[in-house]
């Protein structure tokens, strides 16, 4: 299948196609007339890597998992783990956060406790 059928099939763009298969996520062959000539297979694998960005896993992760689930090798149980540490890095992001926030709203009583004694 062609580049326009793929990213209708999977919702995804020809610009992001051209990206994995630049960066070695996703093969195709190449027609006589130089159109990339994807397989079948292709469709599930593209939204393996979809979804997965979704979820935010880099690039870099989706190369390392993405041979385990073309060959059928990456279990449910490692999708799990690899969730759960997804869901614990967010949780560590929004605890820094919070703690910025507080931090924040801290030096605004601060500087108007300053600004009411200048006063």
């Amino acid at each position: 299948m062609r580049i326009s059928e793929l990213s209708a099939k999977t919702q995804v763009s020809v610009h992001r196609l051209r990206r994995y298969e630049a960066d070695g996520l996703i093969d195709s062959q190449r027609l006589p007339n130089g159109y990339r000539d994807y397989e079948e297979k292709t469709v599930q694998h593209v939204i393996f890597i979809a979804m997965s960005r979704e979820m935010g896993f880099s690039l870099p992760f989706i190369a390392e998992y993405l041979p385990r689930f073309k060959t059928g090798k990456l279990s449910a149980q490692d999708m799990i783990d690899a969730i759960l540490a997804r869901v614990a890095e967010i949780d560590q992001v929004i605890a820094e956060h919070q703690a910025l926030r507080k931090k924040l709203i801290d030096h605004i009583g601060w500087f108007e406790n300053k600004q009411r004694k200048s006063q």
